[in-house]
């Protein structure tokens, strides 16, 4: 399972006269494994990786080098007992200011639990100790009991580095994938197998799948069985992948026996905003701040130059030139992201929607004044902007959360305010 935590949250509270607040957060990045104990089959072990990115951290200098400091927490829960927890301390050093801004170097924090066989929850904390701003996630955890089957399987970890003699694990150097964070080449799946069937050989045939890509591989291979236990470790194309969401499937056959391991994997191409699924969607969603002259141009662009076109657009729009990050860009497709998990109704995207469209191109409002009971009329909601001294007004048109303008409002009005 993967995670990412957004830079915004937007949070529509309900009531007359409420606000929509965003909340800035240090992202966090973090993937689970769950494997069988080290000693017995019908125990299980949760490795988690929590992976931080330098820029994201709050550095203080001190002499002559400069440090970051944060705590991460992470608590089990089974139904709604806490049954294990764990809580600790890192620091990072550098030497050079330029080394803060670094969007390509990272932390990797790692650590485990014990579990029996059973349904869990994990609950993740993260906190910038100099700046005491928080993160949390939470995710379902299942442990099964490998003992009881002839043939079954357990992982994945993504890995840059992986050292297996004989079927055994020697050392991993495990990498995080997500839908804001791709992986990084080169790059493995590891996995174990579970066996009682020592001496066979296992038929591995593993398949790779776009999910906005028409992008399709499927490769064999055979495996000798160890005793119980056998880890095994892939190597994925990264180099040949495009910019998409990936479905990992593993099929593994021996002695008549077959078991399944499924997952999904992320790549993130330079340049390209980390939330977006995919370089075709992120060019769809720029017609809320292109003008006319660049809409046109981007979308007669060939296949072959859109990133060389996407990335000129944003160029011109990015508040630091020189660097990896363009805050304007990150900054936009947060928003996207946040108004398709807000404003989506009926099929429909968040983005696509009348409140969507203007929560992206002019930010959260500073008050929102609703009324989801009037008498006599539909629900309506007025959102006022005091900086430019601006007010939208929505109803419900169907009764189903399908908000719509009350009067006709143009894009282009609405752009003439826009930060972008």
């Amino acid at each position: 399972m993967k995670n990412a935590l957004l830079l915004i949250t937007a949070t529509m509270l309900s009531g007359v006269g409420c606000i929509m607040a965003a909340d800035a957060m240090t992202p966090i990045y973090f993937d689970t494994a769950v494997y069988a104990d080290k000693e017995h089959l019908d125990r299980g072990r949760l490795d988690v990786f929590v992976q931080t990115v330098y820029d994201d951290l709050q550095f203080i200098k001190k002499d002559s080098i400069f440090e970051a400091a944060f705590e991460i927490s992470a608590i089990i829960f089974k139904g709604d007992d806490q049954i294990d927890g764990k809580t600790w301390k890192e620091t990072v050093s550098v030497n050079s200011y330029e080394q803060t801004n670094s969007r390509s170097d990272v932390r990797l924090s790692r650590n485990y639990f014990e579990l029996e066989p059973g349904n869990y929850k994990i609950s993740i904390t993260f906190e910038d100790l100099s700046t005491r701003t928080t993160s949390s996630i939470e995710e379902k955890i299942k442990v099964d009991n490998w003992s009881t089957s002839e043939l079954s399987l357990a992982g994945v970890t993504y890995a840059r580095r992986v050292e297996i003699e004989n079927g055994v694990i020697r050392s991993i150097q495990p990498d995080v994938t997500s839908p804001t964070k791709g992986l990084q080449s080169p790059s493995s799946a590891y996995f174990e197998i579970y066996s009682k069937l020592p001496g066979a050989s296992a038929e591995i045939t593993y398949r790779i799948e776009g999910e906005n890509s028409e992008y399709k591989l499927e490769k064999k291979l055979l495996v000798p069985l160890m005793d119980e236990r056998t880890g095994v470790a892939i190597d994925l194309p990264v180099d040949s992948l495009t910019h998409d969401s990936f479905r990992l499937q593993i099929d593994v056959k021996a002695d008549g026996k077959s078991a399944r391991l499924e997952d999904k994997f992320y790549i993130r191409l330079p340049g390209l905003p980390r939330s977006t699924k995919d370089l075709h969607t992120a060019i769809q969603q720029l017609q809320l701040i292109a003008s006319n002259v660049e809409w046109k141009k981007l979308k007669k662009t060939s296949k072959e130059k859109q990133r060389e076109e996407f990335l000129q657009f944003w160029a011109k729009r990015d508040p630091s030139p020189g660097t990896d990050y363009n805050e304007a860009m990150e900054s936009y497709y947060t928003l996207v992201n946040v108004a398709n998990g807000t404003f989506g109704v009926m099929g429909r995207e968040g983005w696509k929607t009348d409140r969507g469209m203007v929560f992206i191109i002019l930010g959260p409002p500073d008050e929102i004044i609703r009324n989801d009971y009037p008498s006599g009329s539909k629900p309506y909601q007025i959102w006022q902007y005091y900086a430019i001294n601006r007010q939208f007004e929505f109803y419900d048109r169907s009764g189903f959360g399908d908000y719509e303008f009350t009067y006709p409002v143009s894009i282009y009005e609405i752009q003439r305010y826009a930060k972008y």
